[in-house]
């Protein structure tokens, strides 16, 4: 795999440039918080009983943690501002890259469906099928992910001259297949308007069922978390958009989506069961003051599940 020809990326070959290499350090600083912050939460609580959460909310942060691994691999790899990376981890790299934002977005699909079907049965509407839905939800995303990784390295085996570090310098992708960037684009969509879809059916089912939520402790908090999470869909539906009728993208665009984790766990961080379990030099509580909102924990069918 050759970077010496005419079609090198401008930008690569200025990459000894401060500015260059700023980018490259602020995007990977936010995919390692990302990664860090996604890691904590997942331990936290699967380790700890006082802040239990059900499969789709782990399977959510697992994606976030595989995807950050997957955008960092140049830097666990010690390859950072390598103009030639060895082609393995190279090759590795691009095959995530096109297949991590299906996977983030399928599993951000299944955690709102997840509260969706919390909702519903708060208000006494049965939800059919919901255990197959759910199964459904959490195996998925993988069967997603494993056929763009695959088509992916299929390609770039076939075309190694194609593999190559992008013009930013942040990490590995397939040059001159924008089908497959396009693919992945559309896949991202294709999930999110589902899931902006159910998050405006869980605003209007909260709106029209206010009396039945404001008796509920911490309904303010809950709301405000779906309303945040609403926000974010519509980011991602925005960005995805741009890479569907985008022929390329630059640093700028990139370093938007490395937010994306740490927005993640900022907003889901901040519940008062999780800091509670972080302050463990503060006096237990006599009852966790989060309110145990969403009923069907993956960890036992009696158990309480939370956003």
């Amino acid at each position: 795999m050759s970077f010496s020809d005419a079609g090198m990326p401008a930008l690569l070959s200025r990459e000894a440039g401060p500015h260059h290499k700023t980018l490259i350090n602020v995007f990977l600083t936010l995919q390692l918080l990302g990664l860090i912050g996604s890691c904590a939460l997942v331990l936290t609580t699967t380790l700890s009983s006082r802040a239990p959460r059900n499969a789709t909310w782990q399977n959510f942060f697992t994606s976030w943690i595989i995807s950050t691994v997957s955008y960092s691999l140049l830097l666990f790899a010690g390859q950072v501002n390598v103009p030639e990376p060895t082609f393995g981890v190279c090759l590795a790299q691009s095959g995530l890259i096109y297949g991590i934002p299906s996977l983030t977005a399928a599993t951000t699909f299944g955690l709102i469906a997840q509260i969706w079907f919390s909702v519903q049965k708060l208000l006494a509407h049965q939800v059919k099928n919901e255990r197959l839905l759910t199964i459904g939800i959490l195996l998925i995303p993988y069967v997603i992910l494993f056929a763009m990784v695959l088509a992916s390295w299929v390609t770039g085996i076939r075309n190694t001259d194609h593999v190559r570090v992008i013009g930013s310098g942040m990490y590995c992708h397939l040059n001159s297949s924008a089908a497959l960037g396009k693919a992945s684009a559309a896949v991202v969509a294709l999930l999110l308007l589902p899931t902006l879809a159910l998050e405006i059916s869980i605003c209007v089912a909260l709106r029209r069922n206010w009396g039945t939520f404001k008796r509920m402790k911490n309904s303010l908090s809950i709301i405000l978390r779906v309303m945040i999470f609403t926000v974010f869909g519509i980011l991602a539906i925005t960005l995805s958009g741009i890479f569907v009728f985008s022929g390329s993208h630059g640093a700028a665009l990139n370093i938007v989506f490395a937010t994306m984790p740490v927005v993640a766990v900022v907003v889901f961080a901040t519940q008062k069961d999780i800091i509670g379990v972080w302050m463990f030099w503060r006096p237990r509580p006599e009852q966790d003051v989060e309110a145990k909102t969403f009923a069907s924990s993956s960890r036992s069918s009696s158990a309480s599940s939370k956003v």
